[in-house]
């Protein structure tokens, strides 16, 4: 459809695209002047008085203006001709408002016998506050109306006074250019295609020079949108004048959500610039929602902060301004670069960026918001430092929505709460410390000045492993307010405790981060759960034997000289009192502990080689340590001795040492080996057990693979049990996460990880599943998944499980249950939706009803993400780009896929992996389906489960082929396909 046609009105409204001849005269003023002339006379200097100053007036204000609590409407007519037989010098326009209460100072005509066009000029002075319209009238429309409402009011503007007598234009032409100066100033603000809540505008400008013509073109369907106003923005001259441009706008308005594409070109005899194609289209890619209320072009980020509990926008404080930082990562030949601008929030909702939008799907895209960049009384929910968003992951989940639509326009809300009440006061800190199983205040019996059981340390992070302000304070009571003087409200800071080494056998911090709250006061409440493990050790000699036990009997039969050191220690029960109950349960501990060694040492020698060697794992003090000693060829060679995880320690003394000393002593068999082995097991009660034998204890073999652990690697890392040549991407989610020499916390710390960071699965543990291997800025190490309640993931992996579709076959019409149970990813799509399994009637030639909705589909869509299944590339393919199609549909042939299956799958896949120069190719078998378990009801006769793994790849590597198999249909069938892309 095309815009050509124009009501005569609309037509009179406009300024024409040719230029004006105007000449400085009056014409006839209507009689509502005469009776305002003493009111003219005090009128300000900026209200046009002739033609020069009207025309002044136009270029610089457009059709109206408002200053000094007056209103000025300067409206151009076009003058047509009056026949020679009906009287002459009529005014035909006058200017009207619809409130009665607007008072009319000034109504004047100016313009030039020898021009068409004039211009008609109006004052008026609101004397209340009231809501009015002005309205060019047209006086030859036999019916009028006071209100306006008919066609005899060919342009009309909107304005509202206030009880201050502060008058705003209401309208669209309040924002909307109709000038010179305004056009000037909006498109160079905005372009040449620009939004405005849910209007879409085009600044439209040609030069006559060069035959220019815009036309909106004919694929335009406007079903979304309609047409709501255009202006003339064309320069107004007194004079005639050959050149320039003739500048228009054209607004359109959203009337409901969807998509609309608008597009005008402009068609020109010639033009000079070789790279302004011929012709030029200009197109608003748009997408409308919330109820047609807002509209985003395509590339648009729109971002909102709107309160948590009520989603009402939050108002921002007039100085200050929000910043949103950004994280886009480059692949470059000198390898990734990082960089991203900082979006700045002056309004709310804001457009921060015209072409962000589009990065959401990008490869490494994130955005963040920090908390003190919120306005005051607000906080993130779960009191978080930072909301942030990394290739559509968000944390915390309900700190932001993101809506990228179909154009790559994306909407972005941020939420926060109104920070609750405290009776703290600024720059005080409330610390409670509770039992983590009772959730219960631990009791603090400390009234030492200088000792402390728990000392806590403020640290405010400012990068480059720089700390500032470490304040230290020991708490004495519990909880325990801190009165900071340096406490800044616009920092954020981090609280950790740190235990005493009289307390650690009782009480130990889990690994999480406290629960921190901030108020808008800037006070801070901080709340640390704390695990109870009652060592025993009442007497706090660094020993628990049956000296403790006696300890507790005679200070339960009040024996006045029985003094409980640790009392906590004895508390088996954590009820916060000691009895009978925990004696006993004291006694069975004991018991138990008397089975676990507390020191190990194996010995070596003889040989060919004349071996003499020892190891010897033990504790000393709070550390534990391996020591060898090797005197196979320096007889006067010193013990070394490194210090060991405690997990490693326990390792060893947790082997059946009854079982591998029986082994050692067994006479019944051959003599095994040249070689003599010793070994000695110690236990805290001074026992001993010794064993001497030519049969080698398998705890040796275990101690010499633990040193060269930490000996081989130059003591900076325990060695994995495999590494993984196709690494899986992964990014840190928990700010500041540790990464350790070891599997294992009590390992030495080596590195703080920042939130956002892209590190590779390079290996892992079996007996260690939540820890993996992987390299930070040159330094390699392990790091936990999971925080210390095994729960919350700290790190997110950037593998998908994608397009999972699933088909089913019956050979009648049948009811039929899905459930998938997904160990190793999280589900994040689905379709339709899936409400704890899919209910369909499925048909025999794949249709499927579903029944919670009556909806028809070919197949059940999932997908999922953060992937942490580790598939099996020991054997595939490597297969170039430009030949996967051809690959493609010959595996597919031969494991079983039909042909519309087939072609579902290249259709989606090869896209995504043509233009790579390879990829390595392998379909998953127990690695997939035991990491996405589908259960189908009734059971089917026949499953063909196809998942694609495949990495792109610069160069081609060799890989042992792999042998696949194929699927026959029996009965009731059911095929599944998916596939994942594993980035290397």
């Amino acid at each position: 459809m095309k815009l050509t046609k124009l009501t005569s009105a609309l037509i009179a409204a406009a300024a024409a695209f040719t230029p004006l001849t105007l000449n400085s005269s009056v014409l006839p003023a209507p009689a509502a002047s005469a009776a305002s002339a003493e009111a003219a006379a005090t009128l300000p200097d900026w209200v046009p008085k002739d033609l020069e100053s009207a025309v002044s007036f136009r270029n610089n204000y457009g059709a109206t203006h408002i200053d000094n609590g007056l209103v000025c409407v300067v409206y151009k007519l076009e003058r047509e001709p009056v026949p020679a037989d009906e009287v002459q010098g009529i005014v035909r326009y006058e200017l009207q408002a619809t409130d009665p209460s607007v008072k009319l100072l000034r109504h004047m005509s100016y313009g030039s016998a020898d021009s068409s066009y004039y211009f008609e000029t109006a004052v008026f002075d609101p004397q209340q506050a009231c809501d009015f319209d002005i309205a060019v009238i047209d006086t030859f429309v036999e019916k009028t109306d006071f209100d306006l409402r008919y066609g005899h009011a060919i342009a009309r503007y909107s304005f509202s006074a206030a009880d201050d007598m502060h008058i705003t234009e209401t309208d669209i032409f309040g924002w909307l250019p109709d000038c010179t100066e305004e056009y000037r100033l909006f498109s160079r603000g905005n372009g040449s295609v620009s939004v405005k809540d849910n209007y879409i505008v085009f600044c439209m400008t040609a030069i006559p020079q060069f035959s220019d013509r815009w036309e909106p073109d004919s694929t335009n369907t406007y079903k979304n949108v309609k047409f709501a106003a255009s202006a003339s923005c064309t320069m107004e001259a007194a004079e005639p004048y050959d050149d320039g441009s003739i500048d228009r706008v054209y607004a359109y308005q959203a009337l409901k959500d969807g998509y609309e594409k608008i597009s005008w070109t402009r068609t020109s005899g010639t033009r000079p610039e070789q790279e302004n194609p011929e012709p030029y289209t200009v197109t608003a890619d748009c997408v409308i929602f919330d109820n047609a209320q807002t509209v985003l072009l395509s590339g648009q980020m729109r971002t909102s902060l709107a309160d948590y509990d009520t989603g009402r926008l939050i108002p921002l404080s007039a100085d200050k301004t929000i910043f949103i930082s950004t994280d886009i990562t480059a692949q470059t030949p000198e390898g990734p670069v990082s960089a991203g601008p900082i979006l700045s929030m002056e309004s709310n909702p804001a457009i921060v960026d015209d072409d962000l939008g589009r990065m959401c799907r990008s490869d490494s895209f994130s955005f963040w918001l920090d908390k003190w960049q919120l306005p005051d009384g607000y906080e993130f929910p779960d009191n978080a430092d930072t909301v942030y968003y990394h290739n559509g992951t968000i944390v915390p989940k309900d700190g932001m929505t993101v809506t990228v639509f179909d154009n790559d326009a994306a909407n972005v809300i941020f939420r926060a709460k109104q920070a609750g009440q405290t009776d703290l006061q600024p720059g005080q800190v409330r610390v409670t410390l509770i039992d983590a199983d009772t959730a219960e205040p631990i009791i603090i019996q400390n009234d030492s000045d200088t000792d402390f059981d728990f000392v806590l340390f403020r640290e405010c992070d400012l990068g480059t492993d720089y700390v500032e302000n470490p304040a230290v304070t020991g708490l004495k009571t519990n909880p325990t307010v801190i009165s900071y003087a340096d406490l800044s409200p616009d920092r954020s800071y981090d609280f950790h405790l740190s235990l005493s080494s009289e307390i650690q056998p009782v009480y130990s911090a889990l690994r999480e981060t406290p629960k921190i709250t901030r108020y808008a006061n800037h006070s801070y409440d901080v709340v640390f759960r704390l695990k109870f493990t009652p060592g025993g050790d009442v007497n706090g000699d660094g020993q628990f034997n049956s000296a403790d036990a006696e300890l507790l009997q005679k200070w339960l039969l009040a024996d006045p000289d029985a003094k409980l050191n640790v009392w906590k220690a004895g508390d088996f029960r954590n009820d916060n009192r000691l009895d009978a109950a925990d004696l006993s349960l004291m006694k069975r501990a004991l018991l138990q502990a008397a089975k676990t060694p507390v020191a190990v040492s194996a010995v070596e020698e003889g040989g060919a080689a004349g071996a003499a060697i020892q190891y010897k794992v033990y504790r000393e003090g709070e550390s534990c340590r391996l020591s060898r000693l090797d005197r196979t060829t320096a007889p006067d060679a010193e013990p070394v001795v490194i210090r060991i995880a405690s997990a490693d320690y326990h390792e060893i003394m947790s082997q059946d040492y009854d079982s591998i000393i029986r082994n050692m002593t067994d006479s019944s068999g051959p003599e095994w080996s040249e070689i003599r082995f010793s070994l000695e097991v110690s236990y805290a009660d001074g026992s001993q057990k010794k064993a001497v034998s030519s049969r080698n204890p398998a705890v040796l073999t275990k101690l010499n693979a633990l040193w060269e652990q930490y000996i081989t690697n130059n003591g900076t890392y325990v060695e994995p049990d495999e590494r993984f040549e196709y690494g899986v991407l992964l990014r840190v989610l928990e700010d500041g996460l540790r990464m350790y020499t070891g599997p294992d916390e009590s390992y030495p710390s080596v590195a703080s990880i920042p939130a956002d960071t892209q590190l590779f699965e390079l290996g892992g543990k079996k007996d260690y599943p939540t820890w993996l291997f992987t390299e930070y800025n040159g330094q390699y190490g392990w790091i936990s998944t999971v925080k210390g309640d095994n729960a919350d993931p700290t790190v997110f992996f950037e593998v998908a499980a994608k397009k999972p579709v699933i088909y089913l076959y019956p050979e009648q019409e049948t009811d039929v249950h899905v459930e998938l149970e997904l160990t190793e990813s999280d589900l994040h799509t689905t379709y339709p939706k899936y409400d704890n399994g899919w209910d369909v009637t499925a048909y025999p030639d794949g249709t499927l009803v579903n029944k919670a909705d009556g909806s028809r589909h070919r197949s059940l869509f999932w997908d999922s993400e953060n992937c942490r299944t580790r598939f099996d590339f020991s054997e595939g393919f490597c297969v170039a780009g430009c030949d996967t199609e051809r690959f493609l549909k010959e595996k597919l042939t031969f494991m079983g896929l039909n042909e519309n299956e087939m072609n579902e799958f290249i259709v989606y896949w090869l896209p995504l992996m043509e233009h790579h120069a390879y990829n390595l190719i392998a379909f998953q078998d127990k690695a997939y389906t035991d990491s996405a378990k589908l259960t189908v009801t009734p059971a089917p006769d026949s499953e063909c489960r196809i998942f694609m793994a495949y990495i792109p790849l610069e160069e081609a590597v060799e890989i042992e082929p792999q042998q696949l198999e194929t699927f026959e249909r029996t009965g009731f069938a059911v095929v599944e396909w998916g596939g994942a892309e594993v980035r290397h």
